[in-house]
């Protein structure tokens, strides 16, 4: 019975079509590093995008922390490169904390497809400056 009527519900209320979107400015925080919950928020920012279209959609990525280390590890890894290649084709900018760097004692270009244009000089600050600016915050 709770199966029938839970079913019933979901088919009977309406469903909320991509076009019933607004445009949408949103600032994604990662900064852990366990490399598949990287995977996952990589997933839900593609599936983000793709549910809204690019033109509908302008995702930031705030790197910073731990995970900075998936970048650097990027550059000899083929999967890792496909992963952020697809999104920065996709539209995503990816945002890069000097501050980490610094603490990693590494430049931007130890990282994967970074340049210096990327880089903010912390990560944090950057991400309620977007805030700010109108972008809502998600944290997978």
């Amino acid at each position: 019975m709770f199966k029938t009527f839970t079913l019933f519900a979901l088919l009977s209320s309406p469903l909320v079509m991509a076009s019933d979107y607004e445009p949408q400015k949103v600032v994604y925080h990662i900064n852990y590093g366990d490399e598949s919950r990287i995977g996952h928020t990589f997933s839900n920012i593609s599936n983000h995008i793709n549910e809204l279209g690019e033109d509908s959609v302008e995702i930031k990525a705030v790197i910073h922390g731990e995970a900075i280390e998936y970048f650097m590890s990027a550059v000899d890894d083929t999967a890792k490169q496909g992963a952020i290649d697809t999104l920065k084709f996709m539209g995503t900018e990816f945002v890069i904390c000097g501050n980490s760097l610094t603490g990693y004692q590494i430049g931007y270009d130890a990282l994967y497809d970074v340049s210096e244009e990327d880089v903010v000089k912390a990560g944090l600050p950057e991400i309620v400056r977007l805030q700010q600016q109108g972008y809502i915050y998600v944290r997978p």
